[in-house]
């Protein structure tokens, strides 16, 4: 994702966000947030309801391991003394953002003691945001321009996953991923990817998102690599259009545009998707929760994984209630969101994920440096991991 718009959205957006301070506080525009405590959270203890399936090892990569859950409800509410605003960006109403969505509406940030106010901000311009405490916790990818930024200074960290797509091992089943046109190979029923070389491979960020490492996994597999590819950034709701048209060979397509493509099984077939149990994003957050009030990151984090414990389990998507409250986040229509299956969520990061993006943004050099950067620069587990009281000893 490119960068050159960090300045002007720090001068663009920095009076908007900066108007925005936790609840209680009387000071006027620009007031620092309210602190809460923060300091030494104390000793990890055992939590109620999480067990030791509340934990998975980072370093499996298993797709079929289990995904980290607790019991329903747990971890319990510890509401912090005072009410507290978290200031929180994404870079549009993803339903993969529905922890949030519909943690609101059924008030697990509420029982907190927290109030999420939500602004729509692309990743690469909330980033300087949030080093400077402007923004309290962004939501985006493992891109390429995150990992700029930690190399440059910026304190962030991704603390929280997202999500993982159960089926992205099985190709037979339409998903969100790479889609090609059948008419590009020499056989259209049983496609040969090392035809893929020369191709144009249509992308809203190319080779700076972190679907990147997936693109290029699934070429190398078949003896080639993204560098054979020309890549074309277009739009997402550009791409189905541009591969229906013939300006495009494949296309990297996100919800809910492969339903189109999965509608017409003669013309189109996914050829890779998303890593097989690898988030590849979810929440990250800078020096004024981590470091200056960790208690509310604490309290936020307990949230975040009450709600997918408690209600998005299973086909979440059939229950009424938490549809109306993903259509009122997401502001998108029922029809959209019911198309598309329900997503497994994932609160915790894999171990290795941000060291194979890496390796392609250094070969594509979409990154400004040349060796891979070690995972606790910008990664911090202890969060999620206190919420479900795990200790590593």
């Amino acid at each position: 994702m490119t960068r050159l718009r960090v300045l002007a959205a720090a001068l663009g957006v920095g009076a908007l966000l900066l108007t925005t301070a936790c609840a209680g506080d009387d000071g006027g525009p620009g007031a620092a947030p309210a602190a809460s405590g923060g300091g030494d959270l104390g000793p990890v203890t055992p939590v109620d309801g999480c067990g030791p399936g509340s934990y998975i090892d980072p370093a499996n990569l298993n797709p079929d391991r289990d995904i980290a859950r607790c019991d329903s409800g747990a971890p319990a509410a510890q509401p912090l003394a005072e009410p507290v605003t978290i200031r929180m960006t994404s870079a549009s109403r993803s339903s993969s953002l529905a922890p949030i969505f519909v943690g609101m509406e059924f008030g697990e940030f509420e029982k907190e003691n927290l109030k999420i106010e939500f602004t729509v901000l692309p990743f690469a311009d909330a980033m300087p945001q949030l080093a400077a405490g402007r923004v309290d916790i962004s939501y985006g990818g493992v891109e390429a321009g995150m990992f700029n930024a930690v190399d440059q200074g910026l304190d962030l960290k991704w603390v929280l996953g997202n999500f993982v797509e159960p089926k992205s091992a099985d190709l037979t089943q339409p998903q969100t991923g790479l889609w090609a046109r059948r008419d590009i190979f020499s056989d259209p029923q049983n496609p040969d990817l090392k035809e893929l070389k020369g191709k144009t491979l249509g992308s809203t960020v190319g080779a700076a998102s972190s679907i990147a490492y997936p693109m290029d996994k699934a070429l190398r597999e078949a003896g080639i690599s993204l560098k054979d590819m020309e890549i074309k950034q277009l739009p997402s709701t550009d791409l189905m259009t541009a591969l229906a048209n013939k300006a495009l060979d494949t296309a990297w397509l996100l919800d809910p545009y492969w339903l189109t493509a999965a509608d017409s099984p003669d013309k189109y077939v996914l050829v890779g998707g998303q890593a097989p149990g690898e988030p590849l994003g979810g929440f990250f957050a800078g020096k004024s929760l981590r470091t200056d009030r960790p208690d509310v990151l604490q309290a936020f984090t307990r949230a975040y994984i009450r709600t997918i414990n408690t209600h998005l389990a299973g086909d979440y998507i059939k229950d009424e209630k938490i549809l109306a409250a993903m259509m009122a986040g997401t502001q998108q229509p029922r029809e959209a969101l019911t198309r598309t299956p329900s997503l497994t969520f994932d609160w915790e990061i894999r171990q290795g994920t941000g060291e194979e993006e890496q390796k392609v943004f250094i070969e594509h050099q979409t990154v400004k440096y040349t060796e891979v950067m070690p995972e606790d620069r910008y990664i911090d587990r202890s969060f999620y991991a206190r919420a479900v009281g795990h200790t590593d000893s």
